[in-house]
């Protein structure tokens, strides 16, 4: 085993006197998929609800004591099976107290010992990363486990009982404990002893970067509980970028781009209907609904942004909407004729380089002349 590293705090690619909370700056680095300026930890902990300096290190010190308390008990062995369960069981009698649904976050455990599946998981996974012992997280519908990659015998962990370490060993008593995730008709359907396949066969082995996508969903999903679905929507948002598959978020994901797009859309925001429809359609491109709504929104952003003369926006959703390419006739005929009063419009205010884009979108859509009268 490796010596235990310390976690320290590094920004020293965030620049201070940029007014950026550290959520701002973490979307910025993963939005490639890849985690470059912050660690795990420290994203996990940002996730979890750290905007500032000060809570990231409030953070990052627990996990650090919890480390060094690692160390001072000697949990650490050469026999990396009894280790990992050693470390399970220290994290279940130290700190992962109390089960909570909705306890999905690392201060949920800091401030209360409450630990959901994605908490849990998250926090041991982390912890055997920094000991050497390499896990993934296995995800499916209704739940995610640890497995261990460098084993010479599969150990999948089961983070929410501290009877959980290698579930392989008990299949069926294990089944049993699935019930209490599935309602009752739904259990009966699959089979009681048939519980664990039927959620094997429909998950997927996902990195410790995916892993914590699965805050940033459970987080989306209760805050559309509350009807919060713009809050819902950023953290699908931030959740994509770590865990761009996550197969068993898809019917959320649905649910949430219909009821926010139709909130903005009733609300007469147009524009904000536009993005949340081309986002909706651009990853489910099979959902007929998504492109009709997408349209719908198209035609009466470009309608309100020439009212309100917001010409920056309207050119941003003219060559988004190309991107997506479900332009027909309707969407064409409209977006000529604005095309048309923007270019008039914006050639009697004198502004030059916003005229010459709006002739080049214009000939580029509607062919190359353009009639000023």
């Amino acid at each position: 085993m490796r010596t235990i590293c310390i976690i320290c705090l590094c920004l020293s690619t965030v620049d201070p006197s940029i007014s950026q909370t550290l959520s701002e700056h973490l979307y910025q680095d993963i939005s490639d998929g890849q985690l470059d300026n912050f660690s795990r930890i420290e994203a996990a902990f940002i996730i979890s609800g750290a905007e500032k300096s000060a809570g990231l290190e409030q953070g990052l010190k627990w996990f650090n004591e919890i480390l060094q308390n690692i160390k001072e008990k000697n949990l650490i062995g050469f026999d990396r099976i009894i280790t990992a369960e050693k470390l399970f069981l220290y994290l279940h009698t130290s700190w992962l107290n109390d089960y909570q649904e909705k306890a999905t976050t690392l201060f949920d455990i800091i401030e209360n010992k409450e630990y959901n599946c994605v908490s849990a998981t998250v926090l041991y996974n982390l912890i055997c990363e920094e000991i050497g012992l390499t896990t993934e997280a296995f995800e499916t519908p209704t739940h995610v486990y640890t497995i261990f990659t460098n084993f010479t015998q599969q150990i999948m962990v089961e983070n929410t009982t501290s009877m959980g370490f290698n579930i392989m060993k008990n299949l069926q008593s294990y089944s049993q404990y699935l019930l209490k995730y599935y309602p009752e008709n739904e259990a009966l359907k699959i089979g009681l002893d048939r519980l664990y396949a039927y959620e094997h066969s429909r998950g997927r082995s996902i990195n410790n970067t995916e892993l914590l996508g699965l805050i940033c969903y459970n987080l989306a999903i209760f805050n559309s509980e509350d009807d919060n679905y713009e809050k819902a929507y950023e953290y699908v948002g931030l959740a994509q970028c770590f865990n761009e598959d996550s197969r068993s978020n898809r019917k959320f994901e649905i649910s949430l781009y219909y009821r926010w797009g139709q909130e903005l859309f009733k609300a007469k925001k147009f524009y904000e209907a536009f993005e949340v429809t081309a986002d909706a359609y651009y990853r489910y491109p099979d959902n007929n609904d998504f492109k009709k709504n997408c349209q719908n929104a198209f035609i009466n952003a470009l309608r309100q942004l020439w009212l309100k003369r917001n010409w920056d926006r309207t050119e941003t959703i003219i060559l988004e909407m190309e991107d997506l390419k479900i332009l027909t006739k309707r969407e064409l005929t409209i977006q000529k004729k604005v095309l048309s009063d923007w270019i008039k419009f914006l050639s009697f205010q004198d502004k030059k380089p916003e005229t010459e884009r709006a002739i080049e979108l214009y000939k580029k859509f509607h062919g190359d002349r353009f009639d000023s009268k």
